[in-house]
Order: structure tokens, then C-alpha cells, then sequence
């Protein structure tokens, strides 16, 4: 399999797979994007077609569904992150992913190995000197988890913030990083500000100050709406949801983590399907396939079958370079078109190289829930507005006071230049108001 374009869908094709674009702007796709006709499709054909559980069954409904759902992990890793089926576990979305990760992290791995019923060596074997590091720029998913942590184990949690436009450098985190810090956490496009941040660079920069530390990407702005290559990156961990950028269905994500890792992982969750062998002094995990020893319990079949068909739709026929290309190109055009009225003020990188496919504003005289309302009352426009799961950003920007948050909008290939003309209207026509 290859991340290549197949058969590039037009602009006008995917629009005809996502209905609800002949009513609606739909710029809120930073939170959760429609689902596109030929994922609910491959959805429907398990539901009505081979309905039945996976792993479990020997006849051929069974085989057909665990060979799909097999396929969707496959699709899944290889078009959105380019890394080994074995290496992702399927989530609920990435606050899933994150809590996966906070609880190996605390708790050791409990299995049978080589006859015996052990705790085996946790992924870090904490002091009170130790640190964790993240930013203030993070989703709540990726700061909450790590707080907690760092407060039942009693050590340091640090907070780099980015510049004032919103971009996290690498020279940050060399100032930061020591001998001590055992794992760092942040984003690889931030939801709340669109910025793009030089995460392969933030990243060897931790590598050489501290080659033990683990570093976790938040990457739910990042697949599907642009290629990512894991290996590249060179992170530990890389959680995703389903539901943003690749065009999945909701209660569908993913967890990256590195094989060897993955094996030494506490499991968070037990139960039926990520066993070789129970009795009744022990158990002994499945190793087969390592990322399936996270599937206690039926999973969501149906809607890993989607995030599979949509991972395909994404990188095979539409192409994950001519999203980020034209989500860029949207952006620019937005951008161009609002930065000059009077009572604005817009949160995003100025160095262009850094601007993915969002812009976050607020206007002079509008908290920014009742501008959000304007805009979808007036002209079918609808945004996010609020403190996007970003509290601590919000008051970095000094925007949760007087504004309640800000403004959201989050391009994707569908998105059209009439659209963004409409948007600039109406934000002018608001301003006038």
C-alpha cells in the first residue's frame, strides 16, 4: 500500500458526497466535519451486509468482518501516518488516546511472561526530581491527563509558552529540557490558533538534550488534513481523532506508539478479545498483533470500518497535499480579505509558513458566541466560538474576558472560495453593525 492519490475527487465531487454544503457554510471543522457519502456507505454494507462481531467468529460472516476491520487498522496507519498496523490502537478520539497514555505511564504492566505472573518495568521508573513538560497552548485532552499525573506522583509539571502569534519554537524546549524531564506532551497544529508548529524540529531538539524523554503528540488537527509521516516526526506517542481533518465518523481515533513501547505498556482497560490465555491465578496477553491488546471488549466495529474507508478517501482520492494546499490557499484568501477592517482582531501566526487551514478573530463590541450566532443566523455560517477546550491559551491571549473565547474557522477541501467571500461579507457587515 502507498500514500499516493489514485483518482484526485474535485472540489465539486466531494462537495456532492457531503450534503449538507448545499444549505449550509460549514467552517467547523476544527471540532467535527461531515461525513462523506462513500464512508457511510462502507458503514452501511457492515451494518446490513456482514453485521457480525470480530475475532471471535469462525464462520464466514465473522471471518469477512474481522478481515475488514483488520483492513481498516491497516488503512488507517498507513494512509494517515504512514507506520505499521501493530502500532495503532484504535481509540474513541484523542482524549482516549491521551488517557491510554497517562495511564501506562503511571500504573506498571501487569502479564504472564516466560510461565510467570508479574509486574513487569514501567515505561519510567519516576523520582521526585522528575518533570513533565507541556504548553499553554493545549487542548484540555492534552493537558488534563498530564496535571493529574503529575500530581499523584508529586513532581514538577513545566509550561513552555509559544510566541505572542501562537508558534511553539524549538530553542522554547532547549531552554527547558534537562536530565530530568521524563516526558513531553504538545501539539502538532493547534486548534485554537491553526499555527503549524515545527514539530520534527521540537522533537530532535528533546531527542538530543534528553534521548530518554518520551515525547506524545496531539495530533487532532494534523491527519487528514495533512500528510504526516511518524517516523519523520520521530515521537513516541501520536494520538488522532477520527472525526476531524480524515473525515471519519464520531467515536473513532487513534493511538501511534512506538513497538517496543507498546509492548511494555500497562493496559488500561480488560476484558474479552486481547487474551491468549486466562486462569485463574493469571492471564497471558495476546502479542500477535501488540495494538490489539487495547481492544478489550467489542469495539466499534462500524466505526473503525468508516475511519478505514475514509482514510482511503482522504489520501488515495482526494490527496493529503491538496487538502493542506487548499485549506492553505482558503486561508489566505480569508485572511487577505478581513485584515484590514478596523475593529478586528484575528489570533493567528503572522510568518504565512506557519498558518494551516484555520483563523480565530474576534470584533470589537461582540462577545464571540452571539457573532457566531449572527453569522449562522444571517448567512448559514456556522463557526465555533468559545474557548475551543483551550482555557489556559484563552487567558494567555487575554481574550476570555472580554470576548468569552473567540471566533473559529477551520477549512477542508470542500470548503470554496464563494464560501470564504461570503464569510468576509458577513464579518464586514457584523463589524458595521
Amino acid at each position: 500500500m502507498t500514500n499516493i492519490c489514485v483518482n484526485k475527487l474535485s472540489v465539486e465531487e466531494v462537495r456532492e458526497h457531503i450534503p449538507l454544503t448545499n444549505e449550509y457554510i460549514y467552517v467547523d471543522n476544527g471540532s467535527t466535519t461531515p461525513v462523506p457519502i462513500p464512508i457511510m456507505e462502507a458503514m452501511n454494507e457492515y451494518l446490513l451486509e456482514y453485521c457480525t462481531n470480530v475475532g471471535r467468529g469462525g464462520y464466514n460472516l465473522a471471518v469477512e468482518a474481522t478481515k475488514n476491520f483488520d483492513l481498516a487498522r491497516e488503512y488507517a496507519a498507513e494512509l494517515l501516518l504512514n507506520c505499521k498496523m501493530e502500532e495503532l490502537i484504535f481509540t474513541r478520539n484523542l482524549t482516549h488516546a491521551s488517557n491510554i497514555v497517562a495511564y501506562a505511564l503511571e500504573h506498571q504492566p501487569l502479564d504472564r511472561v516466560n510461565g510467570m505472573f508479574e509486574y513487569g518495568k514501567p515505561l519510567i521508573k519516576w523520582e521526585k526530581s522528575d518533570k513533565i513538560i507541556t504548553t499553554v497552548m493545549e487542548h484540555h485532552a492534552n493537558f488534563m491527563p498530564w496535571l493529574r499525573l503529575s500530581k499523584n506522583l508529586g513532581i514538577e509539571m513545566n509550561i513552555i509558552e509559544p510566541t505572542r502569534d501562537g508558534i511553539l519554537l524549538p530553542e522554547t524546549f532547549l531552554e527547558i529540557v534537562d536530565e530530568n524531564t521524563k516526558f513531553v506532551a504538545f501539539q502538532h497544529v493547534s486548534n485554537s490558533m491553526g499555527t503549524i508548529h515545527p514539530v520534527k524540529e521540537i522533537i530532535k531538539t528533546i531527542k538530543e538534550k534528553n534521548p530518554s524523554a518520551l515525547v506524545y503528540i496531539d495530533g487532532s488537527q494534523g491527519p487528514g488534513h495533512l500528510p504526516v509521516d511518524i517516523y519523520d516526526l520521530g515521537c513516541d506517542f501520536y494520538g488522532f481523532s477520527g472525526h476531524k481533518g480524515p473525515l471519519g465518523p464520531p467515536g473513532t481515533g487513534g493511538l501511534f506508539v512506538k513497538e517496543d513501547i507498546l509492548m511494555k505498556m500497562a493496559v488500561m482497560e480488560l476484558g474479552g478479545g486481547i487474551v491468549s490465555d486466562v486462569t485463574l491465578n493469571d492471564w497471558e496477553l495476546q502479542s500477535e498483533v501488540p495494538s490489539k491488546r487495547f481492544d478489550a471488549g467489542t469495539p466499534n466495529i462500524v466505526g473503525f470500518i468508516g475511519l478505514g474507508r475514509a482514510a482511503r478517501y482522504v489520501a488515495q482520492e482526494i490527496g493529503l497535499k491538496a487538502i493542506k494546499e487548499r485549506e492553505h490557499l482558503l486561508t489566505e484568501r480569508l485572511l487577505d480579505g478581513i485584515r484590514n477592517i478596523k475593529n478586528i482582531h484575528i489570533y493567528v501566526p503572522e510568518d504565512s509558513a506557519y498558518i494551516g487551514g484555520t483563523v480565530t478573530f474576534n470584533i470589537d463590541g461582540w462577545k464571540c458566541s452571539e457573532l457566531s450566532l449572527k453569522l449562522a443566523k444571517d448567512w448559514n455560517i456556522l463557526t465555533r466560538a468559545g474557548h475551543h477546550c483551550t482555557i489556559p491559551l484563552m487567558r494567555f491571549l487575554n481574550v476570555l474576558d472580554k470576548f468569552g473565547g473567540h471566533i473559529r474557522v477551520t477549512f477542508h477541501y470542500f470548503n470554496t472560495e464563494e464560501e470564504v467571500d461570503t464569510i468576509i461579507a458577513a464579518i464586514k457587515a457584523c463589524n458595521k453593525a
